[in-house]
């Protein structure tokens, strides 16, 4: 499944308003093992819920850790689990970093796809 492409703040806001819950995956280096992790989590998202922005492409990526903001260590990768541009939930490559990809994928498994599934 190809997750889609947020290029710019127009389509970051169209992607995240659109009704129900999505899931996006902001992005990191593509060397970063943790970063690998999350992005193919993120894949497993059902069709048209999942959304990636690439690291350092500008205005997107502003806008979306302008949502961010309130929450710590934010400046890496991570999956992030929204309503419009209420954040629900938040996995970090931190964590994949301290716990492992297995300990990742057992929580998106149990925090991120039921509410993905549910809307």
């Amino acid at each position: 499944m190809t997750l889609i492409e947020l290029r710019d703040a127009d389509a970051v806001d169209g992607f995240l308003f659109q009704s129900g819950t999505v899931l996006l995956f902001v992005g990191s280096s593509r060397s970063d093992p943790a970063a690998a992790v999350l992005a193919s989590l993120c894949a497993l998202a059902p069709a048209g819920r999942a959304a990636r922005t690439e690291p350092g492409a500008g205005d997107a990526e502003m806008r979306v850790r302008g949502f961010l903001t309130r929450f710590p260590l934010t400046d890496r990768a991570l999956l992030v689990l929204m309503h419009g541009s209420t954040v629900l939930d938040v996995l970090r490559s931190t964590d994949v970093e301290a716990h492992g990809s297995r300990w990742a994928a057992g929580h998106y498994a149990e925090r991120f796809l039921t509410r993905l599934a549910d809307d």
